[in-house]
Parts: structure tokens; C-alpha cells; sequence
């Protein structure tokens, strides 16, 4: 449960993150500087690894805190720069929301899942 927290809480605000740089003009370094998008399992692990010391209620706090600054992103995005492929190179051929819904809530819906499985299985998915 933790580490999905972890994980789910920095994919929310590395993608609020690179929306707000490329609205400035500039590249964001996506996923993460020294990760290629083929080593994102490493990156999660590192992930989990650099928030050992954090609790829980602190991890619910920036998982709450990464949804609002993504909420908020979204109200301040136009129709073009949300929908239009093209507007942020950093996105490729996609639109911004498609990038905002993988790493928002596709991800809560595959952790979702996750959850109900370990509940169902009694223990780990």
C-alpha cells in the first residue's frame, strides 16, 4: 500500500511538473533525469527507496496535494493546449490530457485494482 502511495503521489506531480515547464517554453526531462521511459520499474523503485522515511499520513498528504496542483492545472489549460497533439513537443503525438490521464487517474484505476485483488487474495497482488 505504501509504495503505490509513493509511486502514485510522484507520477501526479512529475506530469503537473513537465505540463507547467513546457507552458514556460522549456523542455521538462522526462520521465525523470537519468531515466529513459524503458527503465520506468527502476524508476519506481527508486522512487520508493528515496521515500522510506516518510509516513503514511505524509505520503496521503502529497498523494491529496499532487491531485489538487493537477485539478488546478487542468481549470488554468485551454481547449488547444489540452487537446491539440503538437502543443507541448515534450508530449510527442499526443495531447497533454492523454499525458495528465496515464499518470493521474489511469494510474488510481490500476491501483484500484490492485487493491481489490490483494483484499480478495488476502495479501499481495
Amino acid at each position: 500500500m505504501r509504495d503505490l502511495l509513493v509511486v502514485r503521489r510522484c507520477w501526479t506531480n512529475a506530469v503537473v511538473d513537465w505540463v507547467a515547464t513546457g507552458r514556460r517554453g522549456a523542455p521538462p526531462q522526462t520521465p525523470r533525469a537519468g531515466y529513459r521511459w524503458s527503465e520506468t520499474p527502476r524508476l519506481n523503485a527508486d522512487l520508493i527507496a528515496e521515500h522510506t522515511d516518510a509516513s503514511l499520513p505524509e505520503l496521503v498528504a502529497g498523494l491529496r496535494s499532487g491531485r489538487e496542483r493537477a485539478l488546478v492545472l487542468i481549470a488554468t489549460l485551454d481547449d488547444r493546449e489540452l487537446l491539440e497533439p503538437g502543443v507541448f513537443g515534450w508530449a510527442g503525438k499526443w495531447p497533454v490530457a492523454r499525458w495528465l490521464s496515464i499518470n493521474t487517474t489511469r494510474q488510481f484505476e490500476t491501483a484500484a485494482r490492485y487493491l481489490r485483488r490483494a483484499r480478495r487474495t488476502g495479501g499481495d497482488a
